[in-house]
């Protein structure tokens, strides 16, 4: 069946565990929740692998938003208050270990493995400075590495530009560039991100930099993808540029 009759399906499953409830039908209230159960755990499964999903049903639509999304169903929060009062107490939200370790082998080994990781990591230098930088530099290569390790190329080469921007507002910080302005409006404000620039690049910095992050902001707009050379050449720009502005800085 499709996903859109399962979800319908499990809304009038839903309705059925109620209505037994209510009318303490205890024959019929054990067999509709374990039918409820295995349906709502097996369109949370087919739904991991869908960024997105075409559901014309309204209906159906919000059951899903709702099974996915967290909110749950009314059954969800009578099922989880009956499990605290039994020696079953689970989450249903949760997937078991097998049940992780079987959609561990459909869904990721197939594509990826540990190999992949470690190439895809070893293929993106870090950045290199005299100095230490703050932790959430340092958080943003690594995500931007981890991103390129697990394929996730268009992700990796958008967070190009927040690194470059995240630099810039440090640069501004440690060199006391705006002693005007409050640290945290220069790391966290609505500073137009040129004219924190201006103060960190040189002439040629400038040019090259604007250059990169003309090019870097195609992609955050909407009007590309890229490869993944595309994106190691972007990353190996940016770390250069970014190099270029802690250096002219003494930083």
């Amino acid at each position: 069946m499709s996903i859109q009759d399962d979800a319908l399906r499990l809304a009038e499953l839903d309705r059925r565990i109620m209505r037994d409830l209510l009318e303490k039908n205890t024959d019929d209230f054990g067999d509709a929740v374990g039918a409820y159960l295995e349906l709502r755990g097996d369109l949370k499964k087919r739904l991991l692998d869908h960024p997105t999903a075409a559901i014309e049903n309204t209906a159906a639509a919000e059951v899903l938003r709702k099974v996915v999304g967290g909110d749950g169903l009314p059954s969800d929060g009578v099922i989880e208050r009956l499990s605290r009062y039994s020696n079953q107490e689970f989450d249903i939200d949760v997937f078991t270990d097998g049940e992780l370790d079987e959609l561990g082998h459909e869904l990721f080994y197939p594509w990826f493995s540990h190999y992949d990781y470690v190439e895809g990591l070893a293929e993106l230098r870090p950045l290199i400075l005299r100095h230490p930088v703050p932790e959430f530099v340092s958080r943003l290569v690594g995500e931007i590495k981890e991103c390129y390790a697990f394929q996730q190329y268009d992700a990796a080469y958008s967070m190009c530009r927040t690194l470059i921007e995240a630099c810039i507002r440090d640069i501004c910080v440690r060199r006391n560039l705006f002693p005007d302005l409050d640290e945290d409006i220069i790391l966290f404000g609505k500073h137009h991100w040129g004219t924190l620039r201006d103060k960190v690049a040189s002439a040629t910095t400038r040019d090259r930099l604007n250059d990169l992050y003309s090019e870097l902001s195609t992609l955050i707009h909407g009007r590309k993808s890229v490869t993944q050379q595309q994106v190691r050449e972007a990353f190996k720009e940016t770390l250069e540029v970014v190099e270029k502005m802690y250096t002219l800085q003494g930083l």
